[in-house]
């Protein structure tokens, strides 16, 4: 017994000491429960455990992003420099981050990458934003949530949070909660331009040093739209455009809980967000709150709100419904992103927009990149021609043989559907190309000079085709004449 008091009352002082020494100390002890560490950090820098919680997840929604997720990067729109959950900053604005490590003692390296150590430097910074006099009521907080989200935006965002209430698995398996404070308060924001080009938008507007004003219905002809992710929060991306050091900007944001859209320049202005100036000239940037690494970002609310939005735009500006116009960032020339990245459903985005756009009716593209496309190797890949559908196209050498490209497409009930193909247009393609048509009575042929209506859609004709899922369309390798066959994109249209 005596043995045993003695190891105990080691033991005791042992965590005494503990409990007397550096702040990082207690947060480390709560160390593998999210829970815990809101709850150190909280206590040790007497700002609400419930605040930090409704910041942490309208920030990432308690997800630790990598830091390369959102290093600054000039020219980026979703560069902004904000690291962890609590999204510490460092960029030519503003330097949370920095802030942090001269409170806590703990490095800039630690901040970024350690979960406990973030929420602690982040509390340390609110506190410190705070000052001395604490607040009794969560609502006397709000102006140091403001201060530190970079105004009012992104503090009712928190204050939206906290009144519903929020509730998350996180990756690591724990369930996280914060409880609804009803008491919690919003604010006005207030805006210089009375109403949004779009009737379901906000106007907030983007500093002027971040866009170009033009008038694009005279100057440029917008015929896309490119999808974005903000990786970030819907009020920290728009709060970035308004920053005039940030150098970049997209025309809405899409929110990810409700689907409200704000708008940071007129459709007519040339916002910078495609990292291309060609196809910033000619295209309406949206940004979708979130990150390209966590799916549940992606809600029926934004798809639906997003798509009606890209509704709206394609038929204001005639731009077709299709992947080659509505387009992910990753897919404008040199502008090495990743967004939407691989949660984005494009598949029923394209329906959606389809369907608010009263364009319901069936359509199918099918790509050679496609798994619906099948080809021998004799057909090469080639990527250099500009006028190609995607990022790639077929081309092979006429032979008298039986090996044609292959377009499998799921008819979904037996009518009268309209056949266009895709090809980039050269000197050096196949005058005589033949392409042929299954329909109820047979292969149809039709045959196309590939010199020339290149990076178009060219109707084929319209057939009465059968209810099936198998090869309706094919690319005909034994034609006439000694240029290049192209195998590049087929489109299926119902039309009765």
């Amino acid at each position: 017994m005596r043995a045993a008091t003695v190891a105990f009352l080691a033991l005791m002082i042992a965590v005494v000491s503990g409990l007397a020494g550096s702040g990082g100390g207690a947060a480390a002890r709560e160390g593998g429960s999210l829970e815990g560490e809101f709850r150190a950090a909280a206590a040790e820098h007497g700002v609400p455990a419930d605040l930090l919680k409704a910041m942490g997840y309208v920030n990432t929604r308690w997800e630790m992003p990598p830091p390369e997720a959102s290093d600054y990067e000039k020219g980026a729109t979703e560069g902004r420099g904000q690291y962890g959950i609590m999204a510490l900053t460092r960029n030519p604005s503003k330097d949370t981050l920095g802030r942090a490590a001269r409170l806590t003692g703990l490095s800039a390296e630690r901040l970024k990458n350690d979960r406990a150590a973030n929420i602690r430097g982040a509390a340390a910074v609110l506190a410190d934003i705070q000052g001395e006099r604490k607040p009794r009521g969560i609502n006397g907080w709000y102006e140091a949530v403001s201060e530190y989200g970079d105004g009012v935006l992104y503090a009712n965002q928190v204050y939206e949070t906290l009144r519903k209430g929020a509730e998350a698995e996180i990756s690591s398996g724990e369930r996280v909660r914060l409880r609804a404070h009803p008491e919690a308060e919003t604010r006005e924001v207030y805006t210089t331009m009375a109403s949004a080009d779009y009737g379901r938008a906000t106007w907030y507007g983007a500093h002027p040093d971040n866009y170009t004003d033009s008038n694009r219905e005279r100057s440029y002809d917008i015929n896309r739209i490119v999808i974005h992710v903000t990786q970030g929060s819907w009020s920290s991306a728009i709060n970035w455009f308004k920053d005039g050091r940030a150098q970049v900007s997209a025309h809405y944001t899409v929110r990810s809980s409700d689907g409200k859209i704000g708008q940071s320049v007129r459709e007519a202005d040339i916002a910078w967000h495609a990292g291309n100036w060609d196809y910033n000239t000619h295209s309406i940037g949206i940004e979708h709150e979130g990150y390209v690494s966590q799916k549940r970002w992606f809600t029926d609310a934004m798809y639906r709100s997003s798509a009606r939005l890209a509704a709206y735009l394609c038929k204001k500006y005639r731009i077709p419904i299709d992947r080659k116009h509505i387009i992910g960032h990753n897919q404008v020339p040199g502008a090495d992103h990743t967004d939407p990245g691989p949660y984005w459903n494009w598949d029923r985005y394209m329906r959606l927009v389809r369907s608010y756009a009263g364009s319901s009716t069936y359509t199918q593209v099918v790509d050679n990149s496609s798994p619906r496309f099948s080809a021998s190797r004799a057909w090469d890949l080639n990527t250099w021609n500009p006028q190609k559908y995607g990022k790639n196209y077929r081309a092979a050498k006429p032979r008298n043989v039986n090996d044609p490209a292959r377009y499998r497409i799921k008819i979904p009930r037996r009518g009268k559907y309209a056949v266009f193909a895709w090809w980039p247009a050269n000197a050096g393609y196949n005058q005589h190309t033949r392409y042929t048509i299954r329909t109820v009575s047979g292969w149809q042929k039709r045959v196309v000079n590939q010199e020339k209506n290149g990076g178009r859609w060219v109707k084929l004709g319209t057939y009465t085709l059968a209810a099936g899922d198998r090869v309706y369309v094919r690319v005909h390798r034994d034609v006439a004449g000694r240029d290049w066959v192209i195998a590049d994109a087929v489109r299926v249209k119902r039309v009765g």
